[in-house]
């Protein structure tokens, strides 16, 4: 084979090369979770937290907070929104 070709062919190799790993960060970026992604997370779960203790806490004096008149149902608002947090930690990266 001639010297110009051997040289040809290993820079067009090169050049593959070079493509394919270019190609390589930007699919990393793809699999990388959105930046709200984990404040997000974090907030439902705090939020649900700060909402069952304030169920329970205002629940022996009659307040009912956060929500007057849901009762028991504050419970459950919260527990979902912490399970809601939990649930978003699965799909972070």
């Amino acid at each position: 084979m001639p010297e110009s070709k051997k040289r040809k062919k290993v820079i067009d190799q090169r050049k593959a090369a070079a493509g394919a790993q270019s190609h390589r960060p930007k699919a990393e970026k793809q699999l990388r979770s959105p930046k709200w992604w984990a404040p997000l997370m974090v907030t439902l779960a705090i939020v649900g937290l700060i909402v069952v203790v304030m169920a329970y806490v205002t629940a022996q004096s009659g307040m009912q907070l956060p929500i007057p008149g849901a009762g028991n149902w504050n419970l459950l608002i919260g527990l979902v929104l912490m399970i809601a947090g939990f649930l978003m930690t699965m799909g972070w990266k």
